[in-house]
């Protein structure tokens, strides 16, 4: 295993305000007859932007994030509010997303 590049600290607060909005509705294009399952993080001026086809949703986070990273929104938005305390520790390292220590499969794009 290899040591993660992608390696940021964000409040648990703003993971649930960023996953909320990009996966409402209105922030899904329909993929076939299904809403689009992912959501792409990547690295922008105020820290990480979590997008969709239609939206995005940049919030406060330190740490490198080389490269965009495609995971599961739906997933993701049932996790984020059980992640214990105020802090996210969030890693990408070989296929998966780790958020306080909990993995999710992911990809780099």
């Amino acid at each position: 295993m290899s040591d993660p590049v992608w390696r940021a600290t964000l409040t648990k607060d703003d993971l649930l305000e960023a996953i909320g909005f990009v996966r409402t509705r209105a922030g899904l294009r329909l993929h076939g007859i299904k809403l689009e399952p992912d959501v792409v993080i990547m690295r922008c001026a105020e820290g990480l932007s979590f997008r969709t086809a239609q939206m995005a949703c940049d919030i406060p986070a330190e740490g490198s994030w080389p490269s965009p990273i495609r995971v599961n929104g739906a997933v993701l938005r049932r996790l984020a509010p059980k992640l214990v305390g105020p802090e996210v520790a969030l890693l990408y390292q070989d296929g998966a997303i780790t958020l306080n220590g909990t993995s999710v499969t992911a990809r780099e794009i």
